[in-house]
């Protein structure tokens, strides 16, 4: 019995150290959650505005300024958004955003950008008299950056040339001519044509002799010869040329005047495969351009390079050392392209590629590109997946270069735009049984909560028979109805009618469509089949296309050489008889009106648009 109590106030005399003591392990706590930083937040919203993804851009920059109104860069995300809202086509809301902004009395350097900002909006709203107004007190201030300089006084050209005012406009280019340096290349050299396009010869003549040493004058007198030469004044054109040699004998003006006298025409080299195995695309493209030629000032030397990087090389290397040779078209495949590209650069001569590799003109400045490429598609699939209501998307793609390229390219557009993949699957390329992929990709879309939607549109890069052996397995799963989305593979008049019903209802992009109304279109394919005996496709289309952009370069009031070329180039829009053409953009890519197509009873045709607007993209 004593030992037991001596056992009992033995514990008795323990347990408050016992409850004192802490546990073995602590107990597990509720992890913090992270808050986005200010600077992260913004950074994402930049980073959204630099991919061009605009909307996404203005709604992170309202995140922003809600979490922070006061942060370090809150001003700037006000200046984003008034830009933006621009941008997508608000300018009323952008000229209130810039009125609040400067009501707010920023720092001198955001309200000088805000007050150029207020310009554009009055500019883009037609008040001409107000942005002027604006412009000009901002010309006056004495701290005004370089670059708002050549920006402000190259709209106040664009202000004189909406109003008819081609003297005015002069002066203002001559000024933003300063700082070129500081500005943007591409906007003056279009500004320059625009305005050499418009004046009258009386203006040009009173501009040649009121600005008699201006590097600018270089360009006027040269436009007054082509005028000359047009007219059929032999005389008055070789007077403004001698004029212009005489002033300004070193530029290229002056190189491109003495051309114009002689009547050479500009040469261009078109590398192509005109023997092996992809001879048959060669010689389509080859046909659209000689069709294209007819009548053009433009001559063709056209050089087969078969199949054979090295080759394609060789050649490249040939025409650019033959100094009238004054730019490259082609090659059509990946490898052939950027070999030719590859030497094209390094020679510093231009290069317009028809291949679809992916960031070919990442080679270097001198190389274009003018062919349908894998982002251009996805990037129009998606939009239009958008424009249906569909912002959940799944993949699957074979695993071959062509469907990884074309699978990454379609995951990037679909963050860009706030969408969400949901899943993605592949197989192996050839395959013929796709039984237990499409039950894997069916395991993949079970929805994650009650009543969360399964993906709506399915995107499957490969040829008309894989997908419509896919089409027809997906009737026996829980995935059958899906939109299924497609690359300009399915668009061939070789797909058999059977697989045409498995096909039908799938929408794909392309970038020529033969039952187009457009007169321009039709206009094409009439010239075609008359010359040929066969009706074009999108091969024939795009070297008709690409030899008629070189054409118009030609016709342009400025001089052309290989230096000027791809400036010229850049800022070439809106070519008459082009309606697949909008331009190069600032990657030297060509953008084109694609068209987004289906199938429906059996044929192709071009899907309807999901509320009333135009199907092209």
């Amino acid at each position: 019995m004593v030992r037991k109590l001596a056992v009992l106030f033995l514990l008795m005399a323990l347990l408050p150290a016992c409850a004192a003591m802490p546990p073995p392990f602590p107990p597990e706590r509720p992890a913090p959650q992270v808050r986005e930083t200010d600077a992260a937040l913004f950074q994402t919203a930049e980073a959204s505005y630099r991919r061009q993804a605009y909307r996404q851009a203005y709604q992170q920059y309202a995140n922003y300024l809600e979490r922070y109104p006061q942060g370090d860069r809150a001003m700037d995300a006000r200046l984003q958004e008034a830009e933006i809202s621009g941008l997508l086509g608000d300018w009323q809301g952008s000229l209130r955003r810039y009125q609040g902004i400067l009501a707010r009395q920023p720092q001198p350097e955001t309200g000088l950008k805000a007050r150029y900002g207020l310009g554009r909006a009055y500019f883009k709203l037609r008040e001409y008299q107000q942005a002027i107004q604006v412009l000009d007190s901002l010309t006056a201030a004495t701290d005004l950056p370089r670059s708002l300089w050549f920006s402000t006084q190259a709209l106040m050209v664009e202000i004189a040339l909406k109003q008819g005012q081609v003297p005015q406009a002069f002066a203002r280019l001559r000024l933003a001519a300063q700082d070129l340096a500081s500005g943007d290349p591409e906007w003056f050299e279009d500004l320059k044509t625009r305005l050499l396009e418009q004046a009258t010869v009386p203006e040009l003549e009173q501009l040649a002799a009121l600005y008699r040493d201006n590097p600018l004058s270089a360009a006027l007198l040269l436009r007054l010869a082509r005028l000359s030469q047009d007219a059929g004044q032999s005389e008055e054109a070789r007077k403004w040329v001698a004029t212009l040699k005489e002033r300004f004998p070193n530029s290229p003006e002056a190189a491109g005047a003495q051309r114009l006298l002689t009547g050479g025409k500009v040469v261009v080299g078109c590398l192509l495969p005109l023997s092996g195995h992809l001879s048959n695309l060669g010689f389509r493209v080859q046909r659209g351009m000689e069709l294209a030629a007819k009548g053009a000032s433009v001559k063709l030397v056209f050089r087969d390079i078969g199949t054979d990087p090295e080759t394609a090389a060789a050649v490249t290397r040939e025409l650019a050392q033959d100094e009238s040779v004054l730019a490259i078209l082609g090659p059509l495949s990946s490898a052939m392209a950027q070999s030719a590209a590859n030497v094209a650069q390094a020679a510093a001569v231009p290069l317009i590629a028809l291949s679809q590799k992916d960031g070919l003109t990442q080679t270097g400045n001198w190389i274009f590109q003018a062919f349908l490429t894998p982002r251009q598609q996805v990037r129009a699939l998606v939009r239009q997946g958008l424009s249906m209501g569909i912002k959940r998307f799944a993949i699957l793609n074979p695993d071959s270069s062509y469907g990884r390229t074309f699978s990454q390219n379609f995951q990037e557009e679909v963050a860009a735009v706030g969408g969400e993949l949901a899943a993605q699957v592949f197989y192996s390329p050839g395959s013929q049984e796709f039984g237990p992929t499409l039950s894997a990709l069916a395991e993949s879309l079970k929805p994650q909560a009650e009543g969360a939607p399964m993906a709506t549109a399915l995107f499957i890069p490969d040829d008309a028979a894989a997908v419509a052996a896919i089409a027809g397995g997906l009737a026996g799963t829980p995935l059958k109805g899906i939109q299924l989305l497609g690359t300009n593979l399915l668009h061939s008049a070789r797909v058999p009618a059977a697989q045409l019903t498995a096909l039908q209802g799938v929408i794909f992009p392309d970038a020529f469509y033969a039952g187009d109304p457009n007169p321009e279109v039709q206009k094409f394919i009439a010239a075609y089949r008359q010359q040929y005996g066969e009706e074009p496709d999108y091969l024939a289309a795009q070297g008709y296309t690409v030899f008629r952009v070189m054409a118009r370069a030609a016709e342009s009031p400025q001089a052309l050489t290989r230096m000027a070329l791809p400036q010229q180039l850049l800022t070439l829009s809106g070519v008459p008889g082009l309606p697949w053409f909008l331009k190069f953009n600032a990657q030297r890519e060509e953008e084109s009106s694609l068209y987004l197509l289906t199938i429906t009873g059996g044929s192709v045709q071009m899907a309807p648009p999901p509320s009333g607007g135009e199907p092209r993209q």
